[in-house]
């Protein structure tokens, strides 16, 4: 067994990085491409998920090959990722919490939101809501709970950090969606909190090949 209870071998610690890299990077470029193709399309107002849905110029598309492949690659990461960190309940809790994103992506892509994403609606949008609130709370709670597992973690405290800055970012972005009178910025707090929590999955990654690197060097990972 490595330091910092890291029970991962480099090639899992590799495909792990791999997949959360992955995740992050079709994370940023799905409502970006998405909104090239919809000019009336806007990044402050609207809601990512308003890309897929029923009706949208390019639903299926953004569906099938957006929320899906997220939803799958973020799960991947936490899975394989998860032998690498210091083992604990709180670690567990933590990965458990951020699996509610990989989850959400993929019920986005399954359950479709009506069109505008309204707070009521369809069953689709019903079951879409709540995937919804299940990210946000389930990866600020997660956040949190890998922040308090790997603070006191050799080697981990910097991933531990960002976790703390992680969550709370995603908490001021998800409070945009609670409140009507924010309803004109909802877009670009929903982006502030995805921006989150796919940093703190790319810094993961970006740290889990910096151990893979050290361990192959004969280092301590």
């Amino acid at each position: 067994m490595t330091s910092g209870g890291d029970r991962s071998g480099p090639g899992r610690r590799a495909a792990a990085a791999g997949f959360g890299l992955s995740a992050a990077g079709l994370a940023l470029a799905v409502p970006v491409a998405g909104a090239c193709a919809d000019p009336g399309y806007s990044h402050v107002s609207q809601f990512i998920s308003e890309l897929g849905a029923r009706g949208a110029p390019h639903a299926t598309l953004v569906a099938a090959a957006g929320f899906a492949p997220i939803g799958a690659l973020v799960l991947a990461f936490l899975g394989l990722a998860s032998e690498a960190f210091p083992p604990s309940s709180r670690k567990t809790a933590g990965l458990l919490g951020l699996a509610t994103v990989g989850a959400a992506y993929l019920a986005s892509a399954l359950f479709p939101c009506d069109p505008g994403c309204p707070s009521e609606g369809s069953f689709s949008q019903s079951v879409h809501n709540l995937f919804g609130l299940l990210e946000y709370l389930g990866a600020i709670a997660g956040l949190l709970l890998l922040s308090a597992a790997l603070r006191g973690a050799a080697g981990w405290r910097p991933l531990a950090a960002s976790a703390a800055v992680c969550a709370t970012l995603a908490a001021l972005g998800f409070l945009c969606l609670l409140l009507p009178r924010l309803g004109p910025i909802r877009g670009a707090g929903q982006r502030l909190a995805e921006a989150a929590i796919f940093f703190w999955i790319a810094h993961a990654s970006i740290a889990l090949l910096r151990r893979r690197r050290e361990s192959e060097e004969g280092a301590p990972a």
